[in-house]
């Protein structure tokens, strides 16, 4: 039995990291390439990659961008009235806001008030990277004839999304409350005060949490790293691929969440409808069944839903959530 012998065995092992460090370094090139000329691909390993570029720095966050936002001592920031551009690498949109919300030019005046929605929720709701004739509020006023008021405001829980219902003109009037909830309000719901007043000391500092990076070369040099494990993360994935999604728990969610609506709205005026899309790497467990409160409605996107690196859903998704959200509200 030939058995290799130990220098051998070295020179091999030196000989394919040399080489899987060349094919990394190519693969890493062609990703950061694409990624910062526009191009995303959902391909093994490129995909993760960009992802993780993306999300390293890359992004832009549209809180963030001070011409899209004002200081607010109740709110901390909310959109400026006005036009206010917003891109990615896989979109380009404009965003325009009035007083209280997110405009979509559908909004009709012949419609019965106590029949209009008010839309709350994050980013995903305001519509983050779909323009304003493409979120899922402008396809439900469109599919139901009725208005879909969308006050929702990137990174806002489930207190700040109230607290801006409830300054707005059309709340005493409209009898329906949708709220998109997505799991990262809970941070929010455990923690602030609802009567929180800001100073603008705390709006200069949101700024000062992405600082732009003026090292290129060492954040190049930081994702290219990480490139060397992703390879062998995305077999995993692809081999227990339901091992790998993230849980969410909706109990404790619930608990907060309904803890913040029993004390703020009042359901003998108002219908409470709470929606949580589901993304595709997400699986939820102990999601509650509507009661006399609440309504519960879970639903449940693929990953044709999403833009390909981004977290969000593209105008495709918003369709589909509102086109099961007009279903559910045509039926109840």
């Amino acid at each position: 039995m030939n058995l290799i012998k130990p220098k051998k065995l070295f020179f091999f092992i030196f000989i394919f990291f040399i080489n899987y460090l060349l094919i990394t370094a190519f693969v890493f090139s062609f990703s950061y390439i694409s990624l910062i000329n526009g191009k995303t691909y959902d391909l093994f390993w490129i995909k993760s990659i960009q992802n993780k570029i993306y999300f390293r720095g890359y992004r832009n966050i549209w809180q963030f961008q001070k011409e899209c936002v004002n200081f607010d001592k109740y709110l901390l920031y909310k959109p400026k009235v006005g036009v206010c551009s917003f891109s990615n690498p896989e979109f380009r949109t404009i965003l325009t806001f009035n007083e209280f919300t997110r405009s979509h030019n559908l909004e009709n005046k012949n419609f019965n008030p106590e029949n209009d929605f008010l839309v709350l929720g994050d980013s995903i709701a305001m519509g983050w990277g779909v323009n304003d004739n493409e979120t899922f509020s402008y396809n439900l006023e469109k599919i139901l004839k009725k208005n879909f008021y969308n006050l929702a405001v990137s990174s806002y829980g489930t207190i700040r999304s109230i607290k801006r219902m409830k300054s707005s003109k059309y709340y005493q009037n409209s009898k329906n409350i949708l709220i998109q909830y997505h799991s990262n309000d809970i941070y929010e719901n455990k923690q602030l005060n609802f009567n929180k007043i800001y100073s603008t000391k705390d709006f200069d500092n949101i700024f000062n949490y992405k600082i732009q990076t003026t090292n290129k070369i060492k954040l190049i040099l930081r994702n290219y790293k990480s490139s060397l494990r992703l390879f062998f993360s995305d077999i995993v994935d692809i081999l227990f691929k339901e091992k790998n999604l993230e849980t969410i728990d909706f109990k404790e969610h619930q608990k907060f969440l309904e803890k913040i609506l029993n004390e703020n709205i009042n359901f003998n005026e108002k219908r409470v409808i709470v929606i949580f899309p589901k993304m595709p790497w997400q699986k939820v467990i102990n999601f509650p069944i509507s009661n006399k409160k609440i309504e519960y409605l879970l639903i449940d996107l693929d990953k044709s839903n999403f833009f390909t690196i981004d977290d969000h859903p593209n105008k495709i998704g918003h369709y589909e959530i509102a086109k099961i959200v007009s279903s559910y509200l045509s039926n109840n």
